[in-house]
């Protein structure tokens, strides 16, 4: 008796993914309320406010976007498996992209990039502007060189995945380091704000960040499996289908 197929509902993936920033977002709202609310927070204060940051590290956003970087990762790598059993060329770029969200992954949990502040802060002898958090420098470079890696065969694509994948990379990325630097070039600005007020800008400019990077892995995860759906029929396998 054959197994039972395992569907995953590629539309209904990305809505669920939507509904989620969308309660995140909403619920980073509610904290910063909460912060003005609680200048001096409780034990469980504060762990409430940390559950529902957008941003930090053991907080639910944060969990909810590694759920979405090593879903994708895991669907490029089935992906790719199978293309390479059918024989067909650069299937390994594949496993790049599961690589690329995987190290990406293990960024968003343990933030390596803060490592690079500092030394290229002093590098470049930066105290002002936009490159004030000074890791989006070698970020981009690395970014740049990634994608000048994966142009030959993201060319290749179908056009629909390959203009998909642009997008959702390019808001991934504009969140991540675009906003970071808009987080910087304004810093002097609010700080010269009433306190109230800065902090709302600044919690406006902290959502948006993490919002875009978090729509930009849930778009790039909808194209993976999209793709899969047309183009790679048996790409996941006898058990598992892409509806």
């Amino acid at each position: 008796m054959a197994a039972a197929a395992i569907e995953l509902p590629a539309r209904r993936v990305l809505v669920a993914c939507l509904i989620g920033v969308g309660l995140l977002v909403s619920a980073h709202a509610v904290r910063s309320a909460l912060v003005l609310a609680w200048p001096e927070p409780t034990l469980l204060q504060g762990e409430l406010l940390r559950i529902l940051s957008i941003g930090a590290e053991s907080g639910l956003a944060t969990w909810f976007t590694l759920l979405m970087m090593l879903s994708t990762a895991l669907v490029a790598v089935l992906i790719g498996v199978a293309e390479r059993a059918a024989g067909a060329p650069r299937s390994g770029y594949w496993f790049g992209v599961a690589a690329v969200m995987l190290l990406a992954s293990l960024d968003e949990q343990i933030q390596l990039h803060e490592m690079w502040v500092e030394p290229f802060r002093a590098l470049f002898s930066i105290t002002t502007g936009p490159f004030l958090l000074a890791w989006v420098i070698p970020a981009l470079i690395v970014a740049a060189l990634v994608a000048l890696i994966f142009v030959p065969w993201v060319v290749r694509l179908p056009a629909r995945t390959r203009l998909w994948a642009i997008a959702a990379v390019a808001l991934w990325i504009a969140g991540a380091a675009g906003m970071e630097m808009v987080d910087s070039a304004t810093f002097e600005w609010r700080q010269a704000m009433d306190p109230v007020r800065a902090h709302w800008v600044s919690a406006i400019i902290y959502t948006t960040e993490e919002a875009m990077e978090m729509l930009g892995v849930a778009v790039l995860l909808h194209t993976l499996l999209v793709h899969a759906r047309e183009h790679a029929p048996a790409a996941l396998g006898a058990r598992i289908r892409i509806v």
